[in-house]
């Protein structure tokens, strides 16, 4: 070892990550690099996997906590006893390239103002490119779009799908279900695996017409035309193994954190279409190495001095926008943070939080505003707090009136995440004060990064 190679610290926070947490550790430990050590945290799981991590990898460090404590604080428990120079945060639904550690000190070497850096993350699965083709119609006036299909959703083995292109915002049918109308021709990326050999599509036709023919593409590879009536049907379209192998390519899950013009924060990678989000296919856009806003704490490495001179991350947010507070914080002294293309981190995608549950919305709109009140202009964060109350109100409508307990376990949420806010107001107010003695809170630590909506 020399010393451009320091020893390096690898933190992984585990909450219930059994059958997940494992394939992380694995592939950790079998990362290329001469002075690696791992501690996993464990927030006070119930699945057994403390005791498995104990038995099985007695190379591990772990560390037990009685609670389930959330992201900032589990992980600050670790980055605070550690004493290598460089500290890095995984998640354990992660899994590690070989060479995905050593660019990564090679950045923070190379550049002594630089916090941290963040690897390429790509999506757990590959994705293969399918196209739904149909007749279009015309609705009544004054809805003046051509619409093909109602699509509720496309599944593998591997997942769902995404909607990539040629289609609609979402809307809820008479029952209070959700789906996108299509137009003549729409775009998926559909996650494969090895067992992947169906695809399996949630249609209807729709406003009562008859049968109405669907045609499928996976590349220039015919799957089937298939007739639909009104109602919500499933077909299910078979292809074969070798198919998968030639069409599928990865995709970007994250490439740094970029924000928007709004304060809030956006996954580099992620494109929209009629205001639903999907994930850009990795390309060479995403190759260079960049200065990033903030990289995402799902896969990154840090300089300690920096965490030390920050006092880590927020431990009154519990998950959701600590990094990019983090990052705020620290550019407001001076440093700055990078995304590094060599380094590459397959992610499944929110698979231990389950994205837009209850649970989730409550921890983002909590942290949102957690942040934003730290370290943005006040007009942010009213403008974020309305958006969370009219949602909110919209959620609570849908769970009145469609009796959708969903909706209303969602208004209860963002009322949940409120109420957070303003109980710990005072505790924010003392933190921005502090923040608004470095520089103006106007933003502008955000300019050379935003990207429009």
């Amino acid at each position: 070892m020399t010393s451009d190679y320091p020893p390096v610290r690898v933190v992984v926070l585990n909450y219930n990550g059994a059958g997940r947490i494992e394939r992380c550790i694995e592939r950790l430990l079998a990362t290329r690099y001469s002075d690696l050590r791992v501690t996993v945290v464990d927030n006070a799981s119930s699945d057994g996997s403390p005791a498995r991590i104990e038995q099985s990898y007695p190379e591990v460090e772990l560390i037990e906590n009685g609670a389930n404590l959330g992201f900032s604080r589990g992980n600050n428990r670790a980055l605070r006893e550690a004493d290598e120079p460089y500290v890095g945060l995984l998640n354990p639904d992660t899994e590690v390239e070989p060479g995905w550690l050593e660019p990564l000190v090679t950045r923070l070497n190379g550049d002594p103002i630089a916090g941290g850096v963040g690897a390429k993350l790509l999506h757990q699965h590959d994705r293969i490119p399918v196209r739904l083709t149909t007749a279009t119609f015309e609705p009544p006036p004054p809805d003046r779009r051509r619409l093909g299909v109602q699509l509720f959703g496309a599944e593998t083995t591997a997942g769902l799908a995404e909607v990539t292109g040629g289609a609609h915002g979402v809307e809820l049918n008479v029952s209070g279900q959700a789906f996108r109308w299509t137009d003549g021709c729409t775009a998926l990326a559909v996650p494969v695996d090895r067992a992947s050999t169906w695809l399996r599509l949630d249609v209807a036709a729709g406003d009562g017409r008859a049968k109405v023919p669907i045609t499928v593409h996976a590349g220039d590879h015919l799957l089937g035309e298939v007739p639909i009536g009104s109602d919500r049907t499933t077909v299910q379209l078979d292809f074969k193994a070798e198919l998968v192998a030639g069409l599928a390519r990865p995709a970007i899950e994250c490439a740094g954190i970029a924000p928007l013009d709004d304060g809030s924060m956006r996954d580099r990678g992620t494109q929209l279409l009629a205001g639903v989000p999907w994930s850009a296919w990795d390309s060479p856009g995403f190759s260079q190495a960049r200065e990033i806003f903030a990289p995402k704490g799902a896969a990154v490495l840090y300089r300690r001095s920096m965490l030390d001179a920050l006092d880590y991350l927020d431990d009154g947010i519990f998950m959701y926008y600590e990094d990019a507070d983090l990052a705020w914080r620290a550019r407001r002294r001076g440093w700055r943070f990078w995304y590094e293309p060599s380094s590459v981190v397959r992610h499944e995608h929110a698979a231990l939080s389950r994205e837009w549950s209850p649970g989730f919305v409550r921890n983002v709109e909590f942290g949102k505003l957690r942040m934003l009140g730290k370290n943005a202009p006040w007009a942010w964060v009213a403008q974020h707090a309305a958006a969370a109350v009219k949602f909110g109100a919209g959620d609570a409508r849908r769970g009145l009136g469609m009796r959708n307990a969903e909706a209303a376990r969602l208004a209860f949420a963002r009322l949940l995440a409120l109420t957070s806010a303003a109980t710990v107001g005072s505790r924010t107010w003392q933190c921005r004060r502090r923040e608004a003695r470095l520089a103006p809170l106007d933003g502008r630590e955000l300019h050379p990064f935003i990207e429009m909506l």
